[in-house]
C-alpha cells in the first residue's frame, strides 16, 4: 500500500541501496572470469599464477562451476528462512564471498579456482533467492518496481567492476578490490536497515514489525498499512508448497515466473558476460578486447539506470517485450558478422559491428531480461509460500545458465559462434511472443491485486 502522499522518503531509498549492495558486490562474480580468463591462458608467470594456460574444459568449469553453485543455493535459502530473516540470510551470504575472495588471493592451483567459484555461486544462489523479495517488501506499491530493478542496475555495476578494473591489475588486487566492495556492503546495510515487515508479522513480532515499517516509512501513520500487511500474511497462511501445483492462481504465477527465468538464460546472457573478452578475440576486430568490455559493461549501467525509471511508469511488460526483441537483433547482428568471418568474406570495414552488437545487446538485456524475472518472482507469490516459489524458480534460472555456459565453448567449437548467437536470438523472439500474450502486468498494484488478476484469469 502507498498511503504517503506525495512526500518523498528518502530513507526507503537508502534502504533498497544499501540492500542491493550485496548485488553490486556479486555483480563482480558473474564477469570475474572476463578478464581473468585471458590472464590464466597466458604462458607467463608473472601474470598467471597457475603457471600454464588452460585448457578448454578447464576454462568452462571455472566459468561454469559459479553456474553450477547457484543450483544448491536457492534450496539452501529456504531452509535458512526457516530459522532466520530475509535481512539475516542476505548477510550471511556475504560470508563465501570473502572466503572466496580471500582464496583467490593465494591460489596458484586449478582446483583453488574452481572451490572459489564455487562459493561465489553458491551464496550467489542463496542472495538472489531473498533478495528480490526483501526489496518488495520494504518498498511501497508506487516504487517497487523502481527499487526491485535497482538491484539490477547494481548488479550491472558490479558486472563493470570487472571491466574497468580486471583487465589492468593482477588477479590479487583485483581480489583486493572484491573483498573492499563486500566490507563497505556490511558497513551500509547491517546497522542501519530493518528486517522486513513481513518477516517479523510471520513470526508474531507484532511491535518489532510496527518499529520496522515506521523505520522504512519515516512516519509514526502505519496502523493502516500493517493493518493491511497483517491480513495478507494471516490470509496466506493457508498456502502450502503443494498448492503451488494444484492451486490455479499459484500454479499459473509460477510458470511464468520459470519460463521467464529460463527465457532469461536462454538468451545467452550468462555466456556472452563471461566470454566478453573471449568474444573480441575471436572476432578479430581492431578494437582492444578490454576496451571494449569496459564500454560494454558502461552501457550495460547506463541501460540499467534507465530500466529503474522506467519499472514504474511503463510497466514490466513492456519493457521485458522490448528487452527480447531489440536483444535478439543484436544477436542476429552478431551470428551475420561471425558468419561473414568463417566465410572467409573480407570485414575490415565492419570492425565496428562486433561492438556495436554486444553494445546493443547488452543494453536491451539490462533493460528489463537482467532483472525484471526476479521483480516478477517478489510480486506474484502470497508470502507463505514466496520462499519455496521463489526457489524453485531460480533453480530453474540457474540450472539453465550451469548448461548455458558449460555448453558455449563446446557450440562455439563444433556448431560455430555464428549458429550458437543466431540460436540465441530465435529464443528471444518467441520469448517476445510469449511476454506479448501471457505475461500480465504487475505495474503499480498491490499484493492483493495481482493474487485477484492471478486468479481472474486462470
Amino acid at each position: 500500500m502507498a498511503e504517503q502522499g506525495q512526500r518523498t522518503n528518502w530513507y526507503i531509498y537508502y534502504a533498497a541501496f544499501s540492500s542491493s549492495f550485496i548485488a553490486f558486490a556479486s555483480g563482480c562474480c558473474y564477469t570475474w572470469t572476463s578478464p581473468v580468463l585471458p590472464k590464466l591462458n597466458s604462458s607467463s608467470p608473472d601474470v598467471n599464477p597457475i603457471g600454464r594456460p588452460l585448457s578448454i574444459s578447464e576454462s568452462a568449469w571455472i566459468v561454469s562451476m559459479m553456474n553450477l553453485a547457484l543450483i544448491p543455493g536457492a534450496p539452501a535459502a529456504v531452509v535458512l528462512s526457516r530459522f532466520a530473516t530475509k535481512k539475516n540470510i542476505l548477510l550471511m551470504t556475504g560470508a563465501p564471498l570473502l572466503i572466496a575472495h580471500a582464496m583467490l588471493l593465494f591460489a596458484d592451483q586449478v582446483v583453488y579456482f574452481l572451490i572459489a567459484r564455487f562459493l561465489m555461486g553458491f551464496a550467489c544462489g542463496v542472495e538472489w533467492s531473498v533478495l528480490p523479495t526483501y526489496v518488495a517488501e520494504i518498498s511501497e506499491d508506487r516504487n517497487r518496481g523502481l527499487f526491485g530493478t535497482l538491484t539490477g542496475a547494481m548488479s550491472t555495476a558490479g558486472l563493470l567492476v570487472s571491466y574497468l578494473v580486471g583487465p589492468f591489475v593482477s588477479i590479487k588486487y583485483f581480489c583486493c578490490v572484491n573483498i573492499a566492495t563486500l566490507c563497505l556492503y556490511y558497513v551500509l546495510f547491517w546497522p542501519f536497515v530493518p528486517n522486513s515487515p513481513y518477516d517479523l508479522i510471520s513470526n508474531s513480532k507484532l511491535e518489532e514489525a510496527e518499529q520496522s515499517l515506521r523505520k522504512l516509512r519515516r512516519t509514526t501513520e502505519v496502523q493502516k498499512e500493517l493493518n493491511y500487511m497483517s491480513a495478507l500474511v494471516s490470509s496466506s497462511n493457508d498456502k502450502r508448497v503443494k498448492d503451488l501445483f494444484i492451486d490455479r492462481g499459484l500454479s499459473r504465477a509460477l510458470v511464468l515466473c520459470i519460463t521467464l527465468m529460463i527465457i532469461q538464460q536462454l538468451s545467452g546472457c550468462a555466456a556472452l558476460s563471461s566470454y566478453a573478452q573471449s568474444i573480441f578475440q575471436l572476432s578479430g576486430t581492431t578494437i582492444p578486447s578490454d576496451l571494449a568490455a569496459v564500454i560494454i559493461g558502461t552501457f550495460s549501467l547506463i541501460s540499467g539506470l534507465i530500466s529503474s525509471t522506467l519499472t514504474d511508469k511503463l510497466g514490466r511488460r513492456i519493457l521485458l517485450i522490448t528487452s527480447c526483441s531489440v536483444s535478439s537483433l543484436a544477436l542476429f547482428s552478431l551470428g551475420t558478422y561471425f558468419f561473414l568471418l568463417t566465410s572467409n568474406v573480407d570485414t575490415s570495414a565492419l570492425y565496428w559491428l562486433p561492438l556495436a552488437s554486444l553494445i546493443t545487446y547488452m543494453f536491451s538485456y539490462n533493460l528489463g531480461l537482467i532483472i525484471l524475472p526476479f521483480v516478477v518472482v517478489g510480486e506474484v507469490f502470497p508470502s507463505n509460500v514466496k520462499a519455496p516459489a521463489a526457489t524453485l524458480a531460480t533453480l530453474s534460472n540457474y540450472s539453465m545458465s550451469f548448461v548455458v555456459t558449460i555448453c558455449f565453448p563446446y557450440l562455439v567449437e563444433y556448431a560455430g559462434t555464428s549458429a550458437t548467437f543466431l540460436m540465441f536470438g530465435v529464443i528471444l523472439i518467441i520469448a517476445a511472443l510469449f511476454c506479448y500474450f501471457k505475461l500480465p502486468e504487475t505495474k503499480g498494484k498491490s499484493f492483493k491485486d495481482i493474487e485477484i488478476m492471478l486468479y481472474s484469469k486462470s
